[in-house]
């Protein structure tokens, strides 16, 4: 008796749907981390959009079938990101420096297909170390030559899949 009432009361986890990807572009003055000295330059928000496309390889909301009433939407979004800089603004009677850590920004939305209402909503932000960042900036590139940006494309991706894996534990903890 004890195994029919345990499956009768079991509740039927939702079935996830891809629904959209964002990735907010950044202003020129902000994009300076993408800048190479001669002619590398990085592409962050295409390498960014490609990586979320692999890592939310979810059908999409539009090959939903016998729609039930707990089965969800998602939405992802990079709402902001930057790929790291160390720079020192001199000036006559002082030097300032300026420190920039790699960071992401990643939001996501579940929502009932049903009638479009939220579920929940989740926010993860990913960072390098101080360690990490130090390390990378007191390199050659870092201090003398940037000949290309402190940190590239598979840098940036790094830190989306670690932020990505984070929220999709949340997300996977609130079902």
């Amino acid at each position: 008796m004890s195994l029919f009432s345990r499956n009768i009361f079991k509740e039927k986890k939702p079935r996830v749907y891809l629904d959209s990807i964002f990735v907010v572009p950044r202003e020129s003055l902000i994009s300076i981390d993408e800048w190479g000295m001669f002619w590398k330059t990085e592409n962050f928000e295409s390498s960014i959009r490609k990586e979320l496309e692999e890592i939310f390889n979810l059908p999409h909301v539009s090959s939903a079938e016998n729609v039930s009433g707990n089965d969800l939407g998602l939405q992802v979004a990079v709402v902001s990101y930057r790929g790291g800089e160390f720079l020192d603004f001199t000036m006559p009677s002082a030097h300032v420096p300026i420190f920039w850590r790699p960071k992401i920004e990643v939001h996501s939305r579940l929502y009932f297909l049903k009638d479009y209402k939220t579920f929940k909503t989740f926010k993860v932000v990913e960072r390098y170390s101080w360690s990490d960042f130090t390390r990378r900036t007191l390199t050659i590139n870092g201090l003398l030559l940037r000949y290309k940006p402190l940190y590239n494309n598979k840098d940036i991706e790094s830190l989306l899949v670690k932020a990505c894996f984070e929220l999709v534990g949340k997300m996977k903890s609130s079902l």
